[in-house]
């Protein structure tokens, strides 16, 4: 089976969230009586999982609907690695619409650690890409929050109003950006209402890993990043931190723990 595009399988799975190899079982069909049109579908079994979020970890020697980008040149029992994000779910399965294909070859097979599970090979490509992203990245201590110069303690703050809090961290290590960092205040939203739930609330005392953003706007997702883009001049200069992400506690070691441990070790090789 041919390649239907020009991208490289690394660049095709930083787009993609279920990337598997699999088997072309019959064109013009799906495993979904939802699924009306299949002029360009395919039942396909899915060999092997790369790349995966949790909710389709289970499908390895399932037959699921792939909605393909170019049909033309496929066959059944062609085998490829398959690019693809969610489209349906239902009662009889799932369907996914892939941006591409390439078969089998070494470019494929780097995609996947033998040392990772699919699952997690997804969550430490995000990670990555969360890191690559962020324009400061360093491990420090808070050591203290107060409320940003000028402004005043909001006692009836309105609908999704961020309540802005400035944290002064101490840096400890610089993992990404300017190495002589010694300091850096970082702006968060204070307030718990559902559009910043999920932003860190910074403490003084806390230790830990802070991937930081000049720019909040590309941090958020869905209407957060609308509103992040109408608060963006009023955070203010420095950095700020939105995404559940970017800050990870010392005392609860995680992903970006684990990537800057590998980070480290493989500068020293």
């Amino acid at each position: 089976m041919p390649s239907t595009v020009k991208a490289s399988p690394e660049n095709m799975a930083g787009k993609t969230r279920f990337v598997f190899r699999g088997t072309v079982q019959k064109l013009n069909a799906a495993t979904l009586p939802e699924v009306r049109d299949t002029s360009k579908t395919a039942i396909v079994r899915v060999d092997e999982t790369i790349q995966t979020p949790k909710v389709f970890s289970h499908y390895t020697g399932r037959n699921i609907t792939v909605e393909l980008s170019d049909p033309s040149g496929v066959k059944a029992g062609d085998q490829a690695v398959f690019f693809t994000n969610a489209w349906l779910f239902g009662n009889e399965g799932v369907a996914v619409r892939s941006i591409g294909h390439h078969p089998p070859g070494p470019q494929t097979m780097a995609l996947h650690a033998p040392d990772r599970d699919a699952v997690t090979n997804l969550e430490d490509r995000d990670t990555r890409a969360h890191y690559d992203d962020a324009d400061l990245v360093v491990s420090g201590r808070v050591t203290s929050v107060r409320l940003p110069k000028g402004t005043k303690e909001i006692t009836a703050p309105r609908e999704h109003d961020p309540d802005w809090r400035e944290a002064l961290v101490e840096v400890e290590r610089v993992h990404k950006g300017n190495r002589s960092t010694e300091q850096v205040v970082v702006r968060f939203p204070a307030s718990h209402d559902r559009q910043w739930h999920l932003a860190p609330k910074l403490q003084a005392g806390q230790r830990g890993h802070f991937l930081l953003h000049k720019h909040p706007a590309e941090a958020g997702k869905g209407k957060m990043v609308r509103t992040a883009k109408r608060v963006a001049t009023r955070a203010g200069e420095g950095y700020a931190i939105l995404h559940a992400e970017d800050f990870e506690p010392e005392e609860h070691p995680g992903r970006v723990d684990k990537m800057l441990s590998q980070m480290r070790e493989s500068k020293r090789r």
